[in-house]
């Protein structure tokens, strides 16, 4: 997976979203270890905060050429890290 903002965070523990969807809060499974793709924003607190506005999708939804990119193509020009 691709992840940027370890320039700004070492790393991340926790992500933070509102309480509940009408405040923009998102539900995510963690019961069943489902992998999503979640892009948000890192507050100058180093949190990591996500709502519904923001790209988030269950890792197994996504196309095929989606993964490989976001594996392989999306890194290149980026200052980002892959793990």
């Amino acid at each position: 997976q691709m992840f940027k903002g370890f320039e700004k965070v070492k790393d991340i523990q926790y992500v933070y979203t509102p309480f509940d969807s009408s405040l923009c809060g998102v539900k995510l499974e963690a019961n069943n270890k489902k992998q999503y793709l979640l892009t948000g924003q890192i507050l100058s607190d180093g949190k990591v905060l996500i709502h519904l506005c923001n790209y988030i999708e269950p890792w197994d939804d996504l196309s095929l050429s989606q993964k490989k990119s976001l594996n392989q193509r999306y890194q290149m020009g980026c200052g980002c890290k892959v793990s």
